[in-house]
Order: structure tokens, then C-alpha cells, then sequence
């Protein structure tokens, strides 16, 4: 069988996608990485401990490889203020200033949905 030439193919990080859609999903997928982002959205930058608190039920190895995943898929930017003791500020980097609309897109789509099925 011929493989098809009209497919557009993404490949980033030796993956590849055969549709933006899939890209996204994947990109943004983990019980984390979607509740991360939203607290970004809602806070120019946030420590450490403030997103751990603000993430209930997150363990410390989650939280820390959500943010190294996002932070290597260039969707959020780490600071290292040179204070003492050291504090470390995460926020969205350009690209994850991108997503703003799509969250408050999602953030609309859950209060409707909620409300319908009540």
C-alpha cells in the first residue's frame, strides 16, 4: 500500500502526529499538566509551594515531573530568583501564553456542562 503524501506529519521529539488535534491532546494530556497550565493562566507566575498547594491531592514527584514535561515542551518557563533561601518561580513561557484562550474556552465549557447536568 502506498503510504499518502496529502497527510500533514508534525514530528517533534521523535514522535510524530498525523493531526494538530492529536498534537494538543498529547502535548497537554496528564492529570496535572491541564490543572497546572489553568493555575498559570490564573497567576503570572506561581512558586512552587503555591502550585503544590493549590493542587490538593498532587505528590511531590508529580508536580515536579508535570513541570519538567511542560517546561521541556517550552510551555512553561522556570526562574531561579538568587535570593535566601533560593525561590523558584514557574509562569508560561510565550507559547504557553497560547493557551489562554483555550482554557477560558474549557473553563466556559465545564460551567455550562455543569449547569445542563444538574
Amino acid at each position: 500500500m502506498d503510504a499518502r503524501t496529502d497527510i500533514p506529519v508534525y514530528e517533534i521529539s521523535g514522535n510524530r502526529y498525523f493531526c494538530p488535534v492529536q498534537l494538543t491532546v498529547e502535548t497537554l494530556s496528564g492529570r496535572w499538566k491541564p490543572m497546572i497550565l489553568w493555575h498559570l493562566v490564573l497567576h503570572p507566575a506561581m512558586r512552587y509551594s503555591e502550585l503544590k498547594r493549590s493542587l490538593v491531592t498532587v505528590t511531590h514527584k508529580m508536580l515536579a515531573q508535570s513541570l519538567r514535561e511542560l517546561e521541556a515542551d517550552g510551555l512553561v518557563v522556570r526562574t531561579v530568583r538568587q535570593v535566601m533561601p533560593p525561590q523558584v518561580d514557574y509562569a508560561l513561557s510565550t507559547k504557553g501564553e497560547e493557551l489562554r484562550p483555550l482554557f477560558h474556552a474549557m473553563k466556559a465549557f465545564g460551567e455550562t456542562y455543569r449547569a445542563a447536568t444538574i
